[in-house]
């Protein structure tokens, strides 16, 4: 499941950059995008690139929030490791130590990683079966989906 789920959000990713990755051209007027300012944060970005109706943003805020509830301790033990991976390096660990800290810190990356794709999933789930279809908005919305829970606060740009 989890396979076929990564292979798509690949694929959705890989459209997306081959299309522009879903932004459009820019109008001239400075900062201001052919449809007014740009979003101030990711979840008006997604919610725009989505086409979400009223019901769908409660929804996927819901589903946004959760996720980073979720990631939170994994985010605090992920500082951590890295920081014993500096410190292992940094003391001259031997080889072995240093990949075991190393395997922590990148299997809790992995993790993070695949929160993100559940949370990706879901949203996908709370989609209509016209907003399935858009490939592009799909896509674009998976590449904010990387890394998204990897900083304290989800929805700063």
């Amino acid at each position: 499941m989890w396979k076929k789920l990564l292979v798509a959000g690949v694929l959705c990713a890989s459209l997306a950059l081959a299309q522009g990755g879903g932004r459009k051209g820019n109008s001239g007027a400075g900062n201001m995008g052919p449809m007014g300012p740009p979003p101030s944060d990711k979840f008006e970005t997604i919610a725009k690139a989505l086409d979400l109706s009223k019901d769908q943003r409660k929804t996927v805020r819901s589903i946004l929030d959760d996720g980073a509830k979720e990631a939170a301790p994994l985010r605090d033990q992920l500082s951590k490791s890295r920081v014993a991976v500096g410190e292992a390096i940094s003391s001259n660990k031997n080889e072995d130590e240093l990949k075991q800290v190393a395997k922590t810190s990148s299997d809790l990356s992995a993790q993070l990683t695949e929160l993100e794709l559940k949370t990706f999933a879901k949203i996908f789930g709370a989609l209509d079966d016209t907003q399935k279809k858009n490939m592009q908005s799909l896509g674009f919305v998976l590449s904010l989906m990387n890394d998204i829970y990897h900083t304290k606060n989800w929805n700063t740009m």
